[in-house]
């Protein structure tokens, strides 16, 4: 038992662990924040109905976000984990899995494609299903998995926090009346 302490005492281990934890305390914050900012802005300036529609399509796309995670987000950082040693099946793995992502992006996009044009309410707003689809093609190809196999929490923060920040300070830029 004491061993186990010592180990697990270890000031690399500790490094990398409250590294870690403060790398994804910070993704939360901005996580939690940056919505209560611009869900306001949003509802005040599209509308009611406008900004329903919004949330229905990011609702919607959602499904096809789940279609193209096909659970690599458990299966993968476990394998990436058990081999971080060995640059081939880390390679491998990668490759493997954004291969298998590519594909099931395609699908997606096939299945929403015939969706839009099956039924009138999904063709109305066809731009708007379109660009909403992009947030599953940016999931996919930014591999949170792979990132949490080898404990590397700031990579994940940097990038999510960047792009949210990124994407808030647009909503303020680019939407200013109902029709953006």
């Amino acid at each position: 038992m004491l061993q186990k302490l010592k180990i697990i005492a270890n000031t690399e281990d500790k490094k990398r662990l409250l590294s870690n934890f403060f790398s994804l305390s910070v993704l939360q914050i901005f996580t939690y924040i940056l919505p209560l900012l611009t869900l306001p802005y949003l509802v005040r300036v599209l509308g009611a109905e406008k900004f329903g529609l919004v949330m229905f399509a990011q609702a919607f796309i959602i499904f096809f976000n789940i279609l193209v995670d096909y659970g690599f987000n458990l299966s993968a950082t476990r394998e990436v984990s058990v081999n971080r040693e060995s640059k081939q099946k880390l390679t491998e793995i990668f490759s493997s899995v954004m291969s298998i992502k590519f594909v099931l992006i395609g699908i997606s996009f096939a299945i929403l494609s015939i969706i839009i044009f099956s039924f009138e309410n999904f063709s109305n707003n066809i731009d708007l299903y379109y660009f909403t689809f992009l947030w599953v093609i940016g999931q996919a190809l930014f591999p949170v998995w792979y990132f949490q196999g080898l404990e590397k929490m700031k990579y994940i923060t940097v990038v999510n926090v960047t792009s949210k920040l990124i994407f808030t300070i647009a909503i303020f830029i680019f939407i200013k009346d109902e029709s953006d």
